[in-house]
């Protein structure tokens, strides 16, 4: 997830960065945090319909919120029922010209102006503690708004006990090969027999979908052990090892 530090009404706010939402919107709470619940016009509130409904309160015209070393008047929604104080979207990105360079890790404006994506240390996690999940495959978890997938139970208790990565994948490759459910505190153990005959029955996976994951910066290994993990779904497989 993208955020950038702002300042709103000269109140710090971590803005989420989100090219997928048309309008900008903030939450309530942030609004009166900041002082600015006086400028809501409320004869654009309402009742927001989708996955759920949610009020909306009504509309700020114009705000300012300093991004990096600039000042942009801002007009955004103060909606409830969004667990992000506010949300930079599609109209706020185009009428500054703003380009998510991932390269540099930097929002970067039309007039020089960039800054740099806050590292996950420090995203609020509150947005993901909350968010409502959907079962994926092997019993990871995905995120209904965000699109994270969090790993099984059980895979999550194997990375406990490796470092980084690998021992995330360690853990996910005894959760599908039915190994031993032996406490994380034991040493990891060599697949029985008859685990081994599940793991080479797995079909291997395209060339394309493991090229597609090893150009994001990981391994051929990480890729295809991801990839057994979320039967060979690219998407599934990209957010499992972005979370490790």
């Amino acid at each position: 997830m993208l955020y950038v530090p702002t300042l709103v009404n000269k109140h710090p706010v971590k803005a989420f960065v989100d090219s997928g939402a048309q309008t900008t919107i903030m939450s309530p709470s942030c609004a009166e945090t900041c002082g600015i619940m006086r400028l809501i016009d409320r004869r654009y509130s309402g009742v927001a319909k989708g996955v759920g409904t949610a009020q909306i309160l009504g509309r700020v015209h114009s705000a300012d919120i300093k991004i990096g070393n600039a000042t942009m008047s801002c007009s955004f929604t103060v909606m409830e029922g969004k667990d992000v104080d506010l949300l930079l979207g599609l109209d706020m990105l185009k009428r500054f010209q703003a380009l998510i360079d991932l390269k540099r890790n930097k929002l970067v404006f039309g007039d020089g102006n960039e800054v740099s994506f806050l590292g996950e240390a420090d995203i609020p996690t509150y947005a993901e503690d909350n968010e409502p999940t959907i079962e994926g495959p092997n019993g990871t978890k995905v995120g209904a708004q965000s699109g994270t997938v969090k790993p099984a139970e059980s895979s999550a208790a194997g990375a406990a006990s490796g470092s980084g990565t690998n021992g995330a994948f360690k853990g996910a490759g005894q959760a599908l090969g039915g190994g031993s459910k032996a406490p994380v505190s034991e040493p990891t153990h060599a697949p029985t027999p008859a685990a081994a005959p599940q793991a080479a029955a797995r079909p291997s996976h395209s060339k394309e979908s493991i090229d597609q994951l090893v150009s994001l910066g990981f391994d051929r290994n990480q890729a295809i052990q991801a990839l057994d993990a979320c039967d060979g779904n690219v998407e599934y497989a990209a957010g499992l090892l972005f979370q490790n």
